[in-house]
């Protein structure tokens, strides 16, 4: 089957038709032609009777393939909230029982400290002054929602 999109016709080749196609020049000449004409059948008489006229369709026209509805998308909560100790209103995509937004409306985080191992090592070799070497080689981190407070100088 071929569908001219110029003249609007579909042509319907037979299985016992041994036509070829019409030439690139012949098809080139019928499309500069004006879209009102009448414009010569591509095929011999015997296969006359298997045009079909599609209907016209003026230029500039959008066309739907497939009319399917839209899927509906869900728009996300935003909840928001306030920060007790400045007051400062935040907007978030996170519920209300999420770790993070529970250390932020009680305004403290659950603290969980740990040592590196140089500052360990460092406090029990150089005693006095190796106890603040072992503070500055310390990890600060939230237990409840695993935010790091502070990272240390090593970290």
């Amino acid at each position: 089957m071929i569908i001219d999109p110029q003249s609007k016709m579909v042509i319907k080749h037979s299985a016992e038709s041994a036509d070829s196609p019409p030439s690139y020049d012949y098809v080139a000449a019928q499309a500069t032609s004006n879209v009102g004409e009448q414009q010569p059948p591509l095929m011999n008489d015997k296969n006359a009777n298997q045009q079909v006229q599609l209907p016209s369709i003026p230029p500039n026209t959008v066309m739907a393939v497939h009319s399917r509805p839209a899927p509906l998308v869900q728009q996300p909560i935003v909840y928001h909230y306030q920060n007790p100790l400045t007051g400062e209103r935040i907007a978030s995509l996170l519920p209300p029982d999420h770790p993070e937004m529970i250390c932020l409306q009680q305004g403290a985080h659950v603290n969980e400290t740990k040592f590196g191992i140089l500052g360990i090592l460092a406090a029990i070799v150089w005693f006095p002054l190796g106890i603040g070497l072992c503070l500055l080689d310390r990890r600060v981190k939230c237990k409840r929602c695993g935010a790091v407070i502070d990272n240390g100088i090593c970290g």
